[in-house]
């Protein structure tokens, strides 16, 4: 009965927010104490849920430029915490903070190019710009964003979700292709376990499908999601930093 009322009522975007923080938690927690891919089958589920995580966020910064009532608002809200999580993230990893000594994936955090997709989305709806020189912004963004946390797939995505709304079955489409690709990148540059398990994130799309364009409630929790994140990352690389 429940199941059944779960897939008439739908799920509103708090609750599929809730859920992906639920499972990014559990996703960086796996990390505790290893400086490398684990290969054990544990691991690997646990890193599985985490995937769901960025798809629901991609598809959320789509939808929230969407419904934005002042786009510059947004911008530097989503500007200013792409720099604080950017050294909560490096302070998580361990790793540097100047983003040009990793060339390759995570020298930054996945809300960096969350905000280039953003500005990707906007650019795209002003008119005044020629098409051709809108590919060369976009292929800027997917430059810059390359070595960050979920790197060019993830400001694509937002792209093609955001100008695809009118069928959520392309914007799926779209948002699994980017997920693929990285997956792929993570396989080739990164390690073979671990990319195949980024092809999780194939296990959105049902949560996904049941988004019901609502709110919900209680509605800070809207911004709290964003928040978190560089929250849970602080105290997690001080949990990592002196127990592990």
């Amino acid at each position: 009965m429940e199941l059944k009322k779960l897939l008439q009522n739908g799920l509103s975007a708090n609750a599929l927010k809730v859920i992906a923080i639920i499972a990014m938690t559990i996703d960086h927690a796996a990390w505790l104490g290893y400086d490398y891919y684990p290969q054990d089958p544990g691991h690997a589920l646990l890193h599985c849920i985490g995937r769901l995580t960025a798809p629901i966020m991609i598809y959320f910064v789509a939808e929230g430029y969407h419904y934005t009532h002042n786009f510059k608002k947004y911008a530097s809200r989503m500007a200013i915490l792409a720099i604080i999580s950017h050294f909560a993230f490096c302070f998580f990893n361990g790793s540097d903070f100047n983003p040009f000594t990793n060339l390759i994936f995570n020298a930054t955090s996945v809300i960096w190019p969350l905000f280039c997709g953003l500005i990707l989305l906007k650019i795209w709806d002003m008119e005044s710009l020629k098409k051709h020189l809108k590919c060369l912004i976009t292929i800027l963004i997917c430059i810059l964003t390359f070595t960050s946390d979920w790197s060019l797939a993830a400001p694509l995505a937002i792209l093609m979700i955001g100008r695809n709304r009118d069928s959520f079955a392309k914007q799926m489409l779209w948002l699994m292709a980017m997920c693929s690709l990285y997956a792929v990148m993570i396989f080739l540059f990164a390690d073979h376990i671990y990319g195949m398990v980024h092809l999780a994130t194939w296990f959105s799309v049902p949560l996904l499908s049941l988004y019901n364009s609502k709110l919900g409630k209680p509605k800070w929790l809207g911004k709290f999601f964003y928040y978190y994140y560089p929250v849970h990352m602080i105290l997690l690389g001080l949990i990592n930093k002196y127990f592990f």
